[in-house]
Order: structure tokens, then sequence, then C-alpha cells
């Protein structure tokens, strides 16, 4: 059975193009336009690993971290964070990565490797 990528991304085009991009390297990706919307999708299925975006409206992803953090069944669920902004504040623990907009595919697919092994 693949993985499950939980993708968080209000830039409709690059949600689309990352989920393309994931399900051919063999993941099944579940999507979400924001934190609110995100945590609404864990508690239907629990994802292997979330990619997220840093900046969204409603619900950024450091309160999407702080609210999976307070939550026990999603606290140890590792987190791949994207900006086109630096990040310079304390990481979340599940912050595993935190990648630069424009983001290099390669280097998604590196971080995830690392994570959860092959796809």
């Amino acid at each position: 059975m693949p993985k499950t990528i939980l993708l968080v991304e209000d830039e409709y085009a690059a949600l689309e193009m990352l989920t393309l991009l994931l399900g051919q390297a063999g993941y099944r990706v579940v999507e979400a336009a924001d934190g609110q919307e995100a945590l609404a999708r864990m508690a239907e299925t629990r994802p292997d690993a979330v990619v997220t975006d840093y900046w969204m409206p409603r619900m950024d992803g450091l309160e999407l971290c702080r609210r999976m953090e307070a939550d026990e069944r999603w606290r140890d669920i590792p987190v791949v964070m994207m900006s086109a902004s630096v990040f310079d504040g304390p990481r979340p623990r599940q912050v595993v990565a935190f990648l630069t907009k424009p983001l290099l595919f390669d280097g998604l697919m590196e971080a995830l490797g690392k994570l959860l092994g092959p796809a």
C-alpha cells in the first residue's frame, strides 16, 4: 500500500502540480488548501507525513503544527514545511525539513525518502 502524504498548499497551481508529481512518484496524496482543511483531512485519514506551506490564509503551517502537537493522534506525524520566505523562528518539533520556494521537487523527494523510505 502506498504511503499517504497530506499536501497543504493554498496556491491551486502549486497544489495540483505537486499532487501530480507525488502521485507519479508512487505516493497517495490527500489535498488541503489551508491548515483548517488539513485538520479535517487528518480526522478522515491519518497521513504518513504532511507537506505544508508556511504562509496560508485561515490557518498557517505553524499553527497547523501547534494543533498537531496538541493532539496525540497526530503529534508523531512528520512535517515538511515549505515557504518562499526565510523561516527564522523556532521550529515545531514535527518539522523535520524546511524547504525554500521555489521548490525543487528533487529536494522534496529526498526529504520524503529519508522520512518514509521508498514510495
